[in-house]
């Protein structure tokens, strides 16, 4: 888990990568791209139509949040990763990686299954979701390392997609991307606040 010295490893795997995948749980980074195949699908058999495009674009996101908060809130033993050699910052950003991977996975299947039926929108379908995804993920993030709460960091990411389902999408598509890049910079930055704070971490709440 680890590793004091940079090894090379010629024709596999890393093993870190292994165990990570592992601790992260392959159900959970495998559930996007396939979510997303199913959507591909369905937005070609509505022909494209305003509502499967509406569902493509929010449900990929929704998936990669909730992934991230199963991904990160399955650490049971923080006071065990802050004693080791490798900081508990590296471990939560393998794991967010992990889960960019799978979400990008994600919406690369779905770009290409809607350019099938909507080439005029193919280019918002990619931005919409990576830009949403981007933002759930942070708070997912934020919300774990602060709370320390898979559920707690489920409910947070449930409802901000719900509030841009009900009250950002009434805003143009630039203002959209504008707040969702700026929520997923500030969880960020928070976050790394947060996790590199090992006092607060074996807390777990905020003193």
């Amino acid at each position: 888990m680890n590793r004091p010295v940079r090894t090379r490893y010629l024709g596999a795997v890393n093993p870190i990568w292994r165990y990570e995948i592992r601790r992260c749980g392959r159900e959970v980074l495998a559930l996007p791209p396939p979510l997303a195949a199913a959507l591909g699908v369905a937005l070609i058999a509505l022909d494209g139509g305003p509502a499967a495009q509406v569902a493509a674009v929010d449900t990929v996101p929704l998936a990669a949040g909730l992934a991230a908060a199963a991904a990160l809130g399955g650490e049971r033993m923080i006071e065990v990763q802050l004693t080791v050699r490798t900081p508990y910052r590296l471990t939560v950003v393998r794991r967010i990686a992990l889960v960019l991977v799978s979400a990008c996975g994600a919406v690369v299947v779905l770009g290409l299954l809607g350019r099938r039926v909507v080439p005029d929108s193919a280019g918002v379908l990619l931005t919409g979701n990576i830009v949403f995804a981007l933002a759930l993920i942070g708070l997912a993030t934020y919300a774990v390392v602060e709370f320390r709460s898979t559920a707690g960091a489920s409910v947070v990411v449930i409802t901000a997609w719900l509030a841009k389902l009900l009250v950002l999408d009434q805003f143009g598509v630039f203002a959209e991307a504008f707040v969702l890049l700026t929520v997923a910079a500030l969880c960020a930055w928070l976050a790394a606040l947060r996790v590199t704070d090992s006092e607060a971490q074996l807390r777990g709440v905020r003193g």
